[in-house]
């Protein structure tokens, strides 16, 4: 099938990112681009500037979905680029316009040659401001290719389309000062990520699970979108005829061969047969070249200088891993072979490593699959994971499926994990199940298939781990123990304390063959869970002395989160964090997320924006803890005030999340999205997603987990349904029994101010700010200030109100919760915080500022039970209100007390009133 074909389908996400309007898979900032010129005015020409393969056409073809304005799409003909105008004509033809067809008409007829470039470029642009047509869209793949004449012609045009009401976008492959579009904008298109060229692949039909091809290609083709398409097919062609081992290198067959040809061809002799000679590795001693071929160093010294080769101590290897297959499958077998003889004898001596791989094609012995992967396992350990794959698949491919390489892949696939290879560690897992029938070996590699799971974020039933370790634990008890421990630790992070527990105490049976190390970390476990469940009243709040394991210091830093211990909790991420051994890459990509976490819950609204963003640019791809990525990037979106960017994310989230798959991710993004539509006002919808939180929350034990509840009881009292609100608080009370946390001290108070009535709901109020605690969040304080100024506008309390406010802000600007303090701003300028003047009325000064407040809202007309919910008030309360107004004024109804109210009201009826939403 044609690789445009491929690309143009590989490249397209299948999520909407604009409308209905299909999106490019990493090139959302290209798109943005080419939008703003297509709306104008600033731009009414661009042109997009990539390399062979970059994904030019595929980006230019998205161009017609972006817009409902006409688009004419021109591709050029190499064909006829030595046919004068050619390109031009063709453009006209699409365009197809009364005036412009005319035009086209005199240059086709034009058989004399008078009509040169000046002359069509000064007519054309007069038929271009003449045109009545509405804005037209022009663009133009390849138009380095068109005709030399076409080319000056629409470049002079270019830079002169503003008035015509057209805007022109074209793709050339390089830039050149000679080029008649060298002064146009420009679009560099630069290679796709490493994760968006993953997700390209990965969104390509494959009959078989195909992950570890996919990581191979993206690695190997450095984003360019056509090169990483056809590799994957022909890795996927090799995969239906049974070759499940990946080529050892790579093939640089497809579209790139003739470059790499022209690239090759010229070299001199020395450096061909250099290249020739590295192709045959990943990576070759120079030593080891030297005595392999003597006249190395002049062939070496042409490859570096053209960058072709790269030198990284006394070992050189091919820059691009395209041209060293393309180079490999060059040579004929029998050079192959010769040159991997003469390799494996000059490695002999000094280099075991390179002697048994250059043997492996020359004389395949029984040893040498088992002497790979034993070199393969010391690869790993050093560092050198691409290396090291390359020898175990070169393994694999001489002998596959014999049970005797299991043990090997295993401890291969055990250290790729430890060093956060997930993707090659499960592959080889899955290759050596398929093979072995040892069952302490099964055990340990179903064992650390889950371990992959428990640190993605993936669903694992516990039944399942039990019932592995209940059938082949006593194969390898010390493994069995280190499951059982590292499934606890993963099931206390999802609130599934039943299961944490039991597979805790099942781990005891196994605890007299554990390490020092699971030993230490069983300990941490139970203290963990009885901190999650609630029980955190002895927990201490400093990390040990330092003795403690990397793993035990993780989890005492998430038990202190829980605790409310926050700044003991940032310490203990720290000093993970810090810990460089590679075997602790796990820990720290865990530490990164938990202090996301901690952030959170201490209310660090900057502090924890910042880390997101350090989590998105050192690892944007979901491959640790999938669920809290989702959540954090929800979260970040809103906190930020990005609407749209939140809901976007949201929709991502629930491919992820599921009350059933994940009931606490479900919760918490059910529980962040209804805090902030609460925030923005957005009541109905805030109290759909908390009452979903809420529901699902009962399984947890501990309110100040989801910490939903309290924003419930809010949104209950702004909907006026304050019988459901006092029920929500009573619920919520009766789980904090025996609880010791800051936040839900906070929490409880402010919700029983907002249900009190009068008076005294202004008191608890001022009794819920007068306590200070060194564990209180800034952010909690700043919302119960934010709530209090509001009770105190209600009641007519205008400046103390406005004064609670600006110090509301104060606060929220100082935790960074910006979206928080846009809002205080909002009320600021709003007519509901509006400072106290003299009403036009003079018998309106009768009344206090409290009392002014209710006789204009019965001005507006609301009835009684309307300005109880407003208020925060019984209605029997506003009943006694509006009888003691009506003894001061002096008038025995509504209506009167409307007519003297009316001056100033006059003006505000036409507006209803808007009920304060925080």
């Amino acid at each position: 099938m044609d690789p445009g074909f491929w690309i143009e389908q590989a490249v397209r996400s299948p999520s909407s990112m604009d409308g209905d309007h299909m999106s490019l898979i990493g090139r959302s900032r290209e798109l943005d681009r080419i939008l703003s010129v297509i709306r104008g005015p600033k731009d009414s020409a661009l042109k997009v500037v990539g390399r062979r393969g970059m994904g030019k056409s595929a980006l230019l073809s998205e161009i017609p979905r972006l817009s409902d304005f006409r688009t004419v799409f021109l591709t050029a003909s190499v064909s006829e680029s030595d046919w004068p105008l050619s390109g031009l004509t063709a453009l006209l033809t699409g365009i197809d316009d009364p005036v412009l067809n005319r035009f086209a008409d005199e240059l086709l007829r034009d058989s004399s040659g008078a009509m040169n470039v000046p002359t069509v470029s000064t007519m054309l642009l007069n038929g271009l401001h003449q045109r009545s047509s509405s804005r037209t869209v022009i663009v133009i793949d390849d138009a380095d290719q068109l005709d030399p004449s076409s080319q000056a012609v629409i470049g002079y045009l270019a830079r002169r389309l503003t008035g015509t009401d057209m805007a022109l976008f074209m793709s050339v492959r390089e830039e050149t000062a000679e080029s008649p579009f060298a002064s146009l904008p420009a679009l560099q298109l630069a290679p796709l990520s490493y994760n968006d060229t993953v997700r390209m692949l990965e969104s390509i039909p494959a009959r078989q699970t195909a992950t570890a091809a996919v990581h191979a290609v993206a690695a190997a083709t450095q984003g360019n979108p056509l090169a990483a398409v056809e590799l994957f097919g022909l890795l996927l062609e090799r995969q239906a005829e049974g070759k499940y081992a990946l080529p050892v290198p790579l093939p640089g067959k497809g579209s790139f061969e003739a470059e790499f040809a022209a690239t090759v061809g010229g070299l001199s002799p020395g450096a061909r047969q250099v290249l020739d000679l590295l192709s045959l590795s990943c990576r070759s001693d120079i030593a080891t070249l030297e005595r392999a071929y003597d006249q190395l160093w002049g062939g070496i010294d042409e490859l570096l200088a053209n960058g072709m080769v790269n030198r990284s101590g006394p070992h050189l290897r091919i820059q691009d891993q395209l041209l060293r297959g393309y180079v490999y499958a060059a040579m004929t077998p029998a050079t192959r072979t010769a040159s991997h003889r003469a390799m494996a004898a000059a490695a002999e001596p000094a280099d075991p490593y390179a002697h048994r791989w250059h043997l492996s094609f020359t004389a395949l012995e029984r040893q040498t699959p088992f002497g790979l992967l034993r070199f393969a396992v010391d690869l790993i350990r050093s560092g050198e994971v691409p290396f090291a794959v390359e020898y175990i698949e070169r393994a694999l491919t001489i002998n596959p499926w014999e049970a005797e390489t299991t043990a090997r892949l295993t401890t291969v696939a055990e250290l790729l994990l430890n060093r956060g290879e997930f993707v090659y560690a499960k592959r080889y897992l899955d290759w050596a199940q398929r093979v072995t029938r040892n069952p302490a070996l099964v055990l340990r590699l179903t064992g650390l298939a889950f371990e992959i799971q428990f640190i993605q974020g993936g669903a694992v039933r516990s039944s399942m781990v039990l019932r592995l370790v209940k059938e082949f634990g006593q194969h390898d008890p010390a493994f069995a123990a280190r499951l059982l421990v590292a499934g606890a630790l993963y099931y206390a992070d999802r609130w599934e304390l039943e299961d944490a527990t039991g597979l805790v105490q099942y781990a005891e049976k196994y605890l007299d063959h554990a390490s020092p190390d699971c030993l230490a970390l069983a300990e941490s476990a139970r203290r963990l869970i009885e901190v999650i469940s609630g029980k955190s009243g002895q927990f201490g709040r400093k990390p040990d002395g330092g003795n403690e394991t990397v793993a035990a210091l993780l989890v005492q830093g998430r038990a202190l989160a829980y605790a409310e211990h926050h700044a003991a909790a940032q310490e203990a991420f720290a000093r993970v964090r810090n810990v460089l051994e590679a075997n602790t890459v796990n820990w720290r990509e865990t530490a990164d997320f938990f202090a996301v976490d901690n952030e959170i819950r201490a209310g660090n609204v900057r502090k924890a924006v910042k880390l997101i963003e350090d989590l998105e640019l050192a690892e944007p791809e979901t491959k640790y803890h999938r669920g809290m990525r989702h959540v954090f990037r929800v979260w970040r979106a809103n906190a930020l005030g990005n609407e749209e960017l939140a809901h976007a994310y949201a929709t991502d989230a629930q491919h992820f999340s599921g009350a059933e798959s994940h009931p606490a991710i479900t919760a918490q993004l059910a529980a962040c999205q209804g805090h902030f539509a609460l925030m923005r006002g957005n009541l109905a919808e805030s109290f759909a997603q908390l009452s979903r939180a809420a529901e699902i929350g009962q399984a947890f034990s501990n309110p100040t987990l989801l910490r939903c509840e309290a924003d419930l009881v809010e949104v209950l009292v702004r909907l006026g349904r304050h019988r459901e609100a006092a029920q929500a608080l009573w619920h919520l009370e009766s789980r904090a029994v025996g609880l010791r946390s800051p936040w839900l001290m906070m929490a409880v108070a402010r919700s029983r101010a907002m249900l009190a009535d009068g008076e005294q709901s202004l008191q608890m109020f001022n009794d819920a700010l007068a306590g200070r605690n060194a564990q209180e969040s800034l952010l909690e304080r700043a919302r119960t200030l934010l709530c209090y100024s509001e009770r105190l506008n209600a009641f007519g309390r205008l400046r103390s109100a406005r004064d609670g406010l600006l110090r509301a802000k104060v606060m929220f600007d100082e935790a960074g919760a910006h979206a928080w303090a846009q809002h205080v701003d909002s009320l600021l300028l709003d007519e509901r915080v509006e400072r106290a003047g003299t009403p036009d009325n003079p018998a309106m000064l009768m009344l206090a500022d409290h009392e002014r407040v209710l006789a204009r809202m019965v001005a507006r007309g609301m009835r009684n039970k309307e300005i109880a919910a407003t208020l925060y008030v019984s209605v029997r309360t506003v009943e006694v209100r509006l009888t003691a107004i009506y003894r001061k004024l002096g008038v025995e109804s509504r209506a009167q007390l409307t007519a003297l109210a009316a001056g100033k009201e006059a003006a505000l009826a036409k507006e209803p009133f808007v009920l304060p939403a925080v």
